[in-house]
């Protein structure tokens, strides 16, 4: 009878559902701290609410994220983070896995590989995986709050991760400075591995809702609540049933919206027309039961244009704006000895340049992993590593790239500071 046949359809797509529930993971990361990097935290928190409202299980999401943002005496929200002026609380029910000083390139490639007694990828062969990262970035790297983690480890990692049969397909979207420089001329086009980029190998990415479009509820954040690459694929996917829109459509979205920076894409395409929302959900069959159940309100998006910041000036953008909202003789104190840092990095990259005696590239092609990786970590323990600093590793690529002795290597290191 009817009744019968309806409990054995439900009983069909519950069984199809559950099947496929298993089937995908993501893994989301903040590679920053500070009240001026309030934007990572707010975007990965957002990522993760869009993962767990399309279906994939929240042990099957790993988020890594410092963790420092919410509960920042600077935040006029205590425990809340916002994506986007008057947005929602995308906080609430964010479950971050690994905080402060777990969160390390060495976590995130552990928890890619499945290694650890920690939250990792327990994926196979039948899965879709979805990366998400946001943060800053330099040639051929991106950064964590210590330490970077290098195009070439990072490449390495996917390779594990393939020959392991750790994915069936994988969709990686990186928000960061020069990210391009992470798959340009390294990702292979047969892994099965979908990357798309914030910006090209040279360039700065965004901050988006900056000041004066900061505001929720009548009150300024006081720091940019989004990216722009970032904010752009995730309204996007809002705003869209995610069974219906494909990875193609996105990318044709963000890259219209993004308009500060140039979105790249990378790898294999042969899936690309699948549906968004085999990778930031759940939804292989249309006819599951999450789809059956899937709530009918959309957010609508929209198409103003909102204040960006480059992201390596969002840090003085933010002391500058907070000293012209207090006045304060603190905030004066601060904003300056920020202008003086960035004066001081910006002569000892000079220094640095009229010592090599080179010709110097602009946007160097990283060729030597294991130089640059000494050199940053020489500068950091001779000189100390500010965000702002990324924004010259590209003199460090060109010292590499022009095999000099290592002794004239350090030597010049020594001048700097």
């Amino acid at each position: 009878n009817m009744k019968w046949t309806i409990v054995c359809l439900l009983a069909l797509v519950a069984f199809a559902y559950a099947e496929q529930k298993s089937d995908h993971w993501a893994v989301i990361v903040a590679g920053s701290n500070g009240f001026w990097n309030y934007r990572h935290q707010a975007d990965v928190c957002h990522a993760y609410q869009i993962m767990k409202k399309n279906g994939i299980p929240e042990e099957q999401i790993i988020l890594l994220s410092y963790d420092d943002v919410a509960s920042a005496s600077q935040n006029p929200f205590p425990g809340q983070l916002f994506n986007q002026p008057d947005g929602e609380d995308v906080y609430a029910g964010c479950n971050i896995d690994y905080k402060g000083a777990d969160v390390t390139p060495e976590t995130f490639m552990n928890v890619l590989t499945g290694k650890g007694d920690g939250k990792v990828l327990k994926s196979n062969s039948d899965s879709k995986v979805f990366i998400n990262f946001a943060d800053h970035g330099a040639p051929g790297l991106i950064a964590f709050p210590r330490g970077q983690l290098h195009a070439k480890d990072f490449h390495e990692t996917l390779l594990e991760m393939h020959s392991n049969n750790m994915y069936k397909e994988m969709t990686i979207y990186i928000e960061a400075c020069e990210s391009g420089s992470m798959f340009e001329n390294i990702l292979e086009d047969n892994l099965n591995i979908y990357a798309t980029t914030a910006a090209n190998s040279q360039e700065s990415s965004w901050g988006y809702y900056c000041s004066p479009d900061d505001q929720v509820q009548g009150k300024h954040i006081g720091s940019c609540l989004g990216d722009l690459y970032s904010i752009s694929w995730m309204e996007d996917t809002d705003s869209h049933d995610a069974c219906s829109e494909t990875l193609d459509t996105q990318f044709d979205t963000v890259l219209k919206r993004t308009t500060k920076s140039h979105v790249m894409k990378f790898g294999t395409m042969d899936f690309t027309s699948e549906p968004i929302g085999n990778f930031q959900g759940v939804c292989d069959a249309k006819q599951t039961l999450s789809n059956f159940l899937r709530s009918a309100r959309k957010t609508e998006f929209t198409t103003n244009e909102f204040s960006a910041v480059e992201s390596r000036d969002i840090k003085m953008h933010y002391l500058y704006n907070k000293y012209m909202r207090t006045n304060s003789h603190e905030d004066a104190e601060e904003l300056q000895a920020e202008i003086m840092n960035r004066q001081i990095i910006e002569e000892r990259f000079n220094r640095l340049r009229l010592a090599a005696g080179i010709q110097f590239e602009e946007h160097p092609q990283v060729l030597n992993t294991e130089c640059y990786k000494s050199l940053i970590e020489t500068y950091d323990n001779k000189c100390g590593l500010d965000e702002y600093d990324l924004k010259f590793f590209g003199n460090f690529v060109n010292l590499c790239n022009a095999n000099l002795e290592p002794t004239k290597l350090f030597g010049i290191m020594n001048t700097i500071c």
